[in-house]
């Protein structure tokens, strides 16, 4: 079965076919990360829990979508090395390589970081299927220390093409808050049968 379609995603998530998942960083952290630490209810069913380290069938284009261009949002707890306190990043045949880390700010006050990874092989490339990349959301409180065992990441392969040569109507690309439940309504000047026949096709 193919987990990249519309219909898919409307059955799994609620989110309609046409809208885009496409959160800020503080969304991120405040509505998805912080809920999933105290065991609240999410938003929305759009974020999966998913172990993406480990030695074996852990490299991304065998978890994830190798062709799909969209970013895939997974909850995934780290694990530390056997000895040490440094996080075990090995995933199948490579690793998950640290790039930079930036803060993530709210009013003035850091909440968050979000780190930057890039996937490497060991050795030759022979193998690799794509070019990915990842970014951890963590949460930290007062004393920068991460808050609870979980991270948010967002995973996608760059070499990933769409295959559509046409672009998509301004409609389809409208953004909606994960604040709001309720996606805004397309402004029209259809009737409103005409908008929802529209909407279907």
């Amino acid at each position: 079965m193919e987990f990249d379609t519309y219909d898919y995603e409307f059955l799994m998530t609620g989110i309609p076919p046409g809208y885009r998942f496409e959160p800020t960083d503080i969304e991120l952290l405040q509505d998805y990360l912080l809920k999933k630490v105290n065991g609240e209810p999410l938003p929305y069913n759009i974020i999966s829990e998913c172990e993406i380290y480990g030695n074996q069938g852990k490299e991304p284009w065998k978890i994830f979508i190798e062709t799909s261009t969209k970013t895939f949002y997974v909850f995934t707890k780290l694990k530390k090395k056997s000895k040490g306190k440094n996080i075990d990043r090995v995933a199948g045949c490579g690793t998950w390589k640290g790039q930079r880390t930036d803060p993530i700010m709210y009013e003035e006050m850091k909440i968050g970081n979000r780190k930057l990874f890039v996937f490497q092989v060991k050795g030759s490339n022979e193998g690799v299927k794509g070019h990915w990349i990842m970014h951890e959301f963590s949460l930290v409180d007062e004393e920068d220390k991460q808050i609870g065992d979980y991270v948010l990441c967002s995973i996608r392969n760059k070499n990933a093409k769409d295959g559509t040569e046409e672009e998509e109507p301004p409609m389809k690309k409208m953004r909606y808050n994960s604040e709001d439940h309720n996606p805004p309504e397309p402004t029209s000047s259809a009737s409103p049968l005409q908008t929802l026949l529209s909407d279907w096709s």
